[in-house]
């Protein structure tokens, strides 16, 4: 689950991209390939509630495959599954 508390986020969810303007809620259901971010040149953020969140475990892992890459590169951009390589 997604709000968009500033700005308009951009969605990858269910094969499509979607703008998602202040306001705006988001679900991924479990197990959905998504991607998100900030396509346009202002400010924007969006609070992200996930249950369960068993993720987190993954997140240094997460957070390192993406210092690793640059940010083209790490874009889901044809709803690829980013795995580690």
């Amino acid at each position: 689950v997604f709000f968009v508390i500033e700005g308009t986020m951009s969605f990858f969810v269910g094969g499509a991209w979607i703008d998602a303007p202040q306001g705006s809620l988001v679900i991924a259901p479990a197990g959905t390939p998504h991607d998100f971010e900030n396509r346009t040149s202002t400010r924007a953020g969006a609070l992200n509630i996930s249950v369960p969140g068993d993720f987190e475990p993954h997140m240094v892992g997460i957070a390192e495959w993406f210092r690793a890459r640059s940010a083209a590169d790490s874009r889901t951009a044809d709803a690829a599954v980013h795995t580690e390589e």
